[in-house]
């Protein structure tokens, strides 16, 4: 059967602590040394090293070693690092392709029951129907609950929503508002100073007949000879104020 892969040899709670071990053994230890440090026996530790062989934990031939995500994986459970546990454990999946593979059958029926994934993962696992195997089963189904690439929803599980906080953070659009938040916005975030003010609202009955303004500055000289301002001021009320025709 082209779908078959190796089950672990042990419940969720034991597969953790026998990865606590891993990374915290040296390298290429055996069997005895990891009993000592897990307290859990040397074969039950052996029946779940092809598992965690498969999806990239562990390494090696008959003496084993944690490699760098297991060693990472081991260190975050033992500290009860839960989120980061999460990010490797489903790293760890998402590098086999046929237990991630597993996901796609719990998408494509829109969800299934705990147990009759259990049994579907027991079946495509191409194992014998045991009761160690059956642990097994249920130890993957565990293992994708706490990768987050499952989850439980109404008596089912079911493929996990994807993180719409953070896809909305990153591409919800910046609102431009023509208030002192926004000016004190653009000060502060680019440092190219105010934004010009906001021209108001024409309403809709305004009259819109054109207007015309005309200012006019004027710098007088500097100068006490009153006469001066007398022609200056003549010449304004003659051209500006009363112009001939």
């Amino acid at each position: 059967m082209a779908t078959e892969f190796n089950l672990p040899g042990s419940s969720f709670e034991e597969v953790q602590k026998i990865m606590k071990g891993y990374s915290s053994a040296p390298d290429q230890a055996s069997l005895d040394n990891l009993a000592r440090l897990t307290g859990i026996h040397k074969t039950i530790i052996s029946r779940n090293n092809k598992f965690l062989t498969d999806i990239g934990l562990i390494t090696g031939g008959m003496k084993k070693s944690a490699t760098e995500l297991g060693r990472k994986l081991g260190r975050a459970l033992d500290h009860k690092q839960i989120e980061d546990a999460q990010n490797y454990w489903k790293e760890a999946i998402q590098g086999n392709e046929k237990v991630s593979g597993l996901v796609t059958t719990v998408r494509i029926k829109g969800g299934m029951t705990e147990k009759d994934f259990s049994d579907h993962v027991l079946y495509v696992s191409g194992q014998k129907n045991t009761s160690g195997n059956k642990t097994g089963a249920r130890c993957v189904v565990d293992v994708l609950l706490a990768a987050k690439l499952l989850e439980e929803e109404n008596g089912k599980l079911v493929v996990s929503a994807a993180p719409t906080k953070e896809l909305l953070a990153d591409t919800k659009p910046t609102a431009v508002s023509s208030d002192a938040s926004t000016t004190e916005e653009a000060e502060d975030g680019n440092g190219l100073g105010t934004l010009p003010p906001t021209l108001p609202p024409i309403p809709n009955n305004a009259n819109l007949t054109p207007q015309i303004a005309i200012h006019i500055q004027l710098h007088l000289p500097e100068t006490e000879n009153a006469e001066v301002y007398e022609k200056l001021f003549k010449a304004l009320r003659e051209h500006l104020l009363s112009p001939r025709d």
